[in-house]
């Protein structure tokens, strides 16, 4: 499972697979988590570049790091 958190608004996104699209001609990069667009970015080169812009605006946890969340908050 992989939570997305959005840092501004506190939305939070969860599912199987984060998806970086990268269109070259348009140089618009998209992240979708199973199929869902969550971000959009524009004048993006390279997909580093893309997560780099996608992880300024959220927060990205996978079920192992959720768990230790949970874990030390409980502790």
């Amino acid at each position: 499972m992989i939570s997305i958190e959005n840092i501004e608004s506190g939305a939070v996104f969860e599912g199987q697979e984060v998806e970086y699209f990268l269109d070259d001609d348009t140089m618009i990069g998209e992240v979708y988590i199973d199929g869902n667009l969550v971000f959009q970015s524009v004048d993006v080169n390279t997909e580093s570049q893309l997560q780099l812009e996608f992880r300024k605006e959220y927060i990205l946890h996978t079920t192992n790091e959720l768990h230790e969340i949970i874990e030390d908050f409980l502790d």
